[in-house]
């Protein structure tokens, strides 16, 4: 029992190194890069150097997002739309979050919390009291995943940690995850076509939708921590 543990300390230890090595040497550069322009374009030139290989390179790349949660996707998912159009970016940027998901969802149900705290504080996790509820557990992680502004990427590690199975955690999140990926995508697309118009509408109703679901956020998680 004791090597066991050791083991699995070993592990983690390893598992950790390698993301801090990949965040350090790969991600870091990349969250610079998407937060310019000039950055956003040197990621989609590099993208389309992948050839016929680029929808796959598009694909790790956002399953990689997921799992080293603290890079935004927000970009990445604009840049599909600009390099695939909208239905065609739309379906990588949707599997690229599933691969991302089945992944954590592995590696935490291996490794348990002590991989989960090397991006999500206790405090964090405390704050999503409403996924105690196991007898609404499903209905509460859909919602969580719908709901605009909530940061899906600490979710997706969080999730893993209730008695949800498998296929339905990535049943529900993937659905709930659709909508937003599809406007991000939509907006990338419409860039590249010059429907500058439909852009700022995206935008808009982006914004207020990130507003609302802030709100909604608020009033859910503060509910049922005063109801605990």
């Amino acid at each position: 029992m004791q090597q066991k543990k050791y083991l699995k300390f070993i592990l983690i230890f390893l598992l950790a190194a390698v993301i801090l090595f990949l965040g350090i040497r790969y991600f870091l550069p990349m969250c610079r890069m998407l937060g310019t322009e000039q950055g956003r374009e040197e990621l989609a030139q590099f993208i389309e150097q992948a050839g016929i290989f680029a929808p796959l390179v598009f694909v790790l790349l956002m399953a990689l997002q997921i799992v080293i949660a603290v890079i935004p996707g927000g970009p990445l998912e604009i840049t599909a739309g600009v390099l695939f159009g909208g239905w065609f970016g739309t379906f990588l940027t949707v599997t690229g979050a599933f691969l991302g998901t089945l992944l954590v969802y592995t590696l935490v149900k291996k490794f348990g919390r002590p991989l989960v705290n090397l991006f999500v504080t206790e405090e964090k996790i405390k704050s999503y009291a409403v996924l105690e509820d196991e007898d609404k557990l499903e209905f509460w992680v859909f919602i969580l995943f719908l709901i605009p502004g909530i940061p899906k990427d600490l979710l997706t590690y969080i999730v893993p940690l209730t008695k949800i199975q498998g296929r339905q955690f990535l049943l529900l999140s993937t659905l709930a995850r659709f909508p937003a990926l599809t406007a991000s995508v939509l907006m990338g697309d419409s860039l590249s076509e010059g429907r500058y118009g439909l852009c700022i509408v995206i935008a808009c109703l982006s914004a207020v939708a990130v507003f609302a679901g802030f709100q909604v956020k608020k009033h859910i998680l503060k509910e049922k921590h005063e109801s605990k």
